[in-house]
């Protein structure tokens, strides 16, 4: 019950500060202009200072195996993942095609560093940060190539004819900070090289503290912005939380608990499968066309749900 405990209470000074966003944009001290900078600051810059410093900073790394290991099955989650998300929705036959399409990625794709790497961290402790920085490698591989499939299924935004030019839209799309902090991080655990308590290991280290903080005071900022009457007063958005919370991640831990002897590595792959909505949908939505107002209501929702059921996962995998 500790574990719940720890959890619990972890999420919920996470939500203390979400709250402070929402009084903070109340305020008028966060506005769009100002959030939309905040999150550029997060996404380029401490996030990506925070996947380095979970490496950098580590009192000892796992070895190549164990890397190697969590990076195998992460694949596995979300090829398991795509499965679902393509199929569910699927037995729906009253959604549009976007809507549709909405719901699918809602269902695969997660907050797994805007909000995962800080809860792995405070569920969990420093070393799950570098477990997920590891599982963000197939993230970003999946969701610029089936996520954006799954957004365009109405059509309305069709992508580059020539397959030449597909393959340079996605490789392009995956040269992001991110995804480059993500493959450092592995390359210098892979080495074996570390700074604790040296120049550059502790000035990441301050960098990626502002992780936390900042990206909570965005999504408090967010939703305060939302219409709760209308985020809410949907029955089929509730039912796609539920999966991608509490469902998907049950799945995968059923599944990979026969092949994953380290409780640590099948928590962070199937705590981190359990993030909100990954915010990214929301963007895609817009750029591609697709159901804003699905993605939105699905964003909002497993938000605030996600609250309660992180510590629940938590309890059942630890």
């Amino acid at each position: 019950m500790d574990i719940f405990q720890h959890a619990a209470f972890q999420m919920t000074v996470l939500t203390l500060l979400a709250v402070a966003g929402v009084v903070a944009r109340r305020l008028d001290f966060m506005n769009p202009a100002f959030d939309t900078m905040l999150s550029r600051l997060v996404v380029n810059f401490s996030l990506p200072a925070l996947m380095l410093a979970s490496v950098l900073n580590a009192d000892h790394l796992p070895p190549f195996g164990d890397i190697a290991t969590i990076l195998g099955f992460s694949m596995l989650a979300y090829v398991l993942m795509m499965v679902l998300a393509f199929g569910l929705p699927r037995l729906v036959p009253s959604l549009a095609p976007a809507a549709s399409g909405a719901h699918s990625f809602m269902l695969a794709f997660g907050n797994t560093s805007f909000v995962g790497l800080p809860v792995l961290g405070a569920v969990f402790g420093p070393q799950a940060v570098f477990y997920g920085v590891i599982v963000n490698i197939p993230f970003n591989l999946f969701v610029f190539t089936c996520g954006a499939a799954m957004v365009k299924r109405a059509g309305a935004a069709q992508a580059p004819k020539s397959l030449r030019r597909r393959a340079r839209r996605v490789a392009r799309d995956l040269m992001n900070p991110v995804m480059v902090a993500c493959v450092a991080a592995l390359l210098l655990a892979a080495l074996g090289v570390t700074d604790k308590g040296g120049l550059v290991g502790s000035t990441l280290g301050y960098i990626g503290q502002m992780t936390v903080p900042a990206s909570m005071l965005i999504i408090g900022s967010t939703l305060a912005t939302m219409n709760p009457r209308d985020m809410l007063g949907h029955a089929l958005p509730y039912a796609t939380a539920l999966m991608r919370l509490l469902g998907v991640p049950l799945i995968l831990w059923a599944a990979l608990r026969l092949a994953i002897d380290d409780p640590l590595i099948l928590g962070v792959i199937v705590v981190s499968s359990g993030m909100p909505v990954a915010s990214m949908g929301i963007m895609m939505a817009l750029m591609y066309d697709g159901d804003v107002r699905a993605m939105s209501q699905g964003t909002f929702i497993t938000t605030v749900l996600a609250l309660v059921t992180i510590p629940l996962l938590a309890l059942v995998v630890w």
